[in-house]
């Protein structure tokens, strides 16, 4: 029988998830004040600028969530063991409002 040893790891890292949904709520801000600002100055002449600013507020408007599934709150005697496509990745066990990696799988 083969005797599979597993350590644990434990992640003692920031409790930055306040720090990104501010950032991400920023970003949201930002791109929603650039698209009405460039869809308005679209009609007056239409330049790359402008197009090129549509772009990147529709990209950031449609792909900005993505780092909203990141955001995990603990609390007391709670645990949570994180795995990236099958692979351990570490356990958390602090009680904290946390941001990991979006595509993390948590348990």
């Amino acid at each position: 029988m083969n005797d599979i040893v597993v350590c644990e790891k434990q992640i003692n890292g920031k409790k930055s998830g306040m720090a990104v949904l501010l950032a991400v709520l920023l970003a949201y801000a930002a791109a929603v004040v650039l698209l009405v600002f460039s869809a308005s100055r679209l009609g007056e002449e239409n330049n790359a600028l402008n197009i090129a600013g549509m772009a990147v507020s529709i990209f950031v408007l449609s792909t900005g969530w993505i780092f909203l599934l990141g955001l995990r709150i603990m609390k007391p005697q709670e645990a949570l063991v994180l795995t990236l496509f099958g692979k351990y990745i570490g356990t958390l066990k602090e009680n904290g409002f946390y941001f990991v990696n979006p595509f993390c799988e948590s348990v």
